[in-house]
């Protein structure tokens, strides 16, 4: 038989925990059905000797700390919000009187998640309360079938479901259940952290017929389409394993898997939908693992079939093991911030420290105000923020430690060249580029001037010929007017481009004796007046 009671209340145990310092009281965990609401009871208290005159809260979404920039959910002071949570959100709680409980309404999955509360007394009077609340958004009834159901012997089947939003109170009803016996509705009970459940009881006799009968319960919501239906059945028996098992890196480990059933069962143990092992028709199964490694730890599942049904079991294989630094782990600096990521695998959980040798300084996660800590499975994430540093980035070492070893490791800086710019700022940039240009310039008309004293055809006479472009060389021995004329032409031309007077004279000996024609002076002249007209 299953044993239900009420708990202690949660709100009396909120009054009676108030000391005066900063804290919040939340349920950890909170489910509810998709499409209805839920409401996230909550209590805070800050030091006595804080005499605000106005109390402000705002509830953040998946990260306590603003310079996250995390989702806001709701906000007191500006009623801005997430779009995702637009005219989704809502205060019940009077902030004044320490209360921050929140409505949710129109629950979607991507609402599900934590949901932090942060005070705010005005000036340096603010607070993210570490304490949360994680939302599951479900739509599908628990039902609790007992380890083992004997033909001949009443059992007792229960259809428990969340009842948080009070706006939408679920009804039960159970589905399959004809000639089995009639349900019996407990009501609702409130839990041990605050939330409410709706239960619904169901006792009969079962007989050797029963194997692999399927029941069903039903929560739905009067006013409204929307319901929700889960299902379970009858025999095999539920099979057991050697429950959750810890192991050291390098260990041998044994599972072992039994059921009970009429017929004996498949035997089948998974790992992340991954077949490990398997027997027919046997009531037990090992499975033995050499030498475990960080990738062996995880969820595996026991399940057992018969030609009646089917049913699993969960259980958690831990590997312990030293800290390993991940190659994630990196600084890197954007304006007047440096922030510092030190990734880390390990079991159990490291306690993570940043050291500035430069500054002969240690910072670790208890000063949440620099260091921010986040873990997901075995891998530990934490941020180190440094403010003001973009001039001289300090050097950085992250050390992780557990029970099992210490690793350190100097994180390397991202995004050097940005780096270089961001310290000699954007004036200094501008004369660094200036500088570049004039050095290239200098080396470009050193090389052009060698160019003209080296020429191997070059030879000096009265009359030397002259390359006005590209496309029309003159040469020959023009007469002395003409030459002057087209030399000074020449030098006005080149000056205008800010280049060297000096004349190109890269001909062959071939060209030597040859006079120009007369459209070559006349293109000459042109350039020549063209060049007067741009210089006035």
């Amino acid at each position: 038989m299953i044993f239900l009671t009420a708990l202690p209340l949660f709100w009396i145990m909120i009054s009676a925990s108030r000391g005066g310092h900063w804290g919040a009281w939340m349920p950890s965990s909170i489910s509810a059905f998709e499409g209805t609401c839920v409401s996230i009871p909550c209590r805070f208290d800050f030091p006595d000797e804080l005499r605000p005159a106005v109390v402000h809260g705002v509830w953040y979404f998946n990260s306590p700390y603003p310079k996250n920039y995390p989702p806001v959910v709701f906000k007191s002071r500006t009623q801005v919000v997430h779009e995702s949570f637009q005219g989704r959100s809502r205060l019940l709680g009077d902030l004044g009187l320490r209360n921050c409980t929140l409505l949710l309404s129109s629950l979607s999955p991507e609402l599900g998640g934590k949901y932090y509360f942060r005070g705010d007394l005005g000036g340096y009077n603010q607070y993210t309360f570490s304490e949360h609340s994680v939302l599951d958004i479900i739509n599908t009834p628990n039902i609790v079938v007992p380890p083992e159901v004997v033909a001949g012997t009443e059992v007792e089947v229960s259809c428990m479901v969340p009842d948080n939003c009070p706006e939408l109170r679920p009804e039960l009803s159970w589905l399959g259940h004809e000639g089995l016996g009639e349900p019996a509705v407990l009501g609702r009970l409130r839990e041990d952290e605050g939330t409410w459940v709706q239960v619904s009881l169901l006792h009969f006799v079962p007989t050797r017929e029963a194997n692999g009968h399927r029941l069903g319960c039903q929560a739905s919501f009067p006013n409204t389409t929307l319901q929700f239906e889960g299902y379970a059945s009858l025999a095999p028996w539920k099979p057991t394993v050697n429950g959750t098992v810890v192991a050291v890196e390098g260990e041998t480990v044994s599972i072992l898997c039994s059921t009970q059933s009429n017929p004996d069962p498949i035997l089948t143990i998974f790992k992340e939908k991954q077949i490990l092992a398997t027997v027919i028709y046997e009531s037990e199964l090992q499975l033995e693992l050499p030498a475990v490694s960080p990738e062996d730890d995880g969820e595996y599942w026991c399940v057992a079939e018969n030609q009646y049904g089917q049913r699993a079991t969960a259980f958690n294989l831990s590997v312990e093991f030293a800290p390993v630094l991940l190659l994630e782990s990196h600084c890197a600096a954007a304006r007047d911030t440096v922030q510092c990521l030190c990734v880390v695998k390990s079991n159990p959980e490291p306690s993570v420290a940043f050291e500035l040798p430069s500054r002969n300084v240690t910072v670790n996660e208890s000063e949440r105000e620099f260091v921010y800590s986040e873990r997901s499975g075995l891998v530990l994430t934490s941020i180190l923020t440094l403010r003001g540093q973009a001039q001289a980035p300090p050097r950085v070492i992250c050390t992780a430690r557990n029970l099992y070893g210490a690793k350190s490791l100097e994180l390397p800086f991202q995004g050097a060249h940005r780096l270089m710019w961001a310290k000699i700022g954007p004036v200094g940039a501008v004369v660094t580029f200036a500088i570049l240009i004039a050095i290239v310039c200098y080396i470009t008309q050193t090389r052009r001037k060698k160019n003209v004293t080296e020429s191997p055809s070059f030879s000096a006479g009265d009359n030397p010929p002259v390359l006005f472009s590209s496309d029309f060389r003159i040469s020959g021995a023009p007469e002395k007017y003409e030459s002057e004329r087209r030399l000074g032409s020449e030098r006005r031309l080149l000056g205008l481009r800010g280049e060297s007077p000096e004349l190109d004279l890269s001909y062959s000996h071939s060209d030597l004796g040859k006079r120009p024609t007369k459209d070559s002076y006349t293109l000459t002249e042109e350039l020549a007046e063209y060049a007067e007209i741009r210089v006035k």
